[in-house]
């Protein structure tokens, strides 16, 4: 970990987004390959937002989460557009590496009536430059 983004921010297994959810990512050597650094907390700020509020209570992390489980099944309009971007700024903010969140907006995922792409502008405890988080979440129950 010579790297000091690595330092500050760790390193764990790398995740890649397939249906129905997670999965681990295999390294070119075999092994499981790691995010280190900056992919480090981008990929646990999108799984904080993908965790349901407390359900992670039973391992001891009660607060983890967020609730944007709660939009599912509501309309595409204003309404749940504000409350997407209270639940996840709420829920950012909670990461003790997340200095600032500096920017939230949401916009409609062109061609998807019911996807909303969040995009958010995060300041990093001692890191120069922000970090440009895009998070899509789709309203229709699966």
């Amino acid at each position: 970990m010579s790297d000091p983004y690595e330092r500050l921010f760790g390193a764990d297994l790398r995740l890649a987004a397939r249906a129905p959810g997670l999965d681990l990512v295999a390294g070119g050597d075999g092994d499981l390959a790691l995010a280190g650094g900056a992919d480090n907390i981008a990929q646990a700020l999108a799984l904080r937002l993908r965790v349901r509020r407390g359900e992670l209570a039973p391992l001891g992390w009660p607060d983890y989460g967020s609730r944007l489980h709660e939009l599912i099944g509501e309309p595409n309009n204003s309404r749940t557009r504000v409350k997407l971007m209270a639940f996840a700024r709420a829920a950012v903010e909670q990461d003790p590496r997340v200095r600032e969140l500096r920017e939230v907006r949401v916009e409609t995922v062109p061609g998807e009536r019911d996807a909303l792409r969040l995009f958010l502008d995060v300041a990093l405890i001692d890191a120069p430059t922000p970090l440009n988080l895009v998070f899509d979440l789709h309203l229709e129950a699966p």
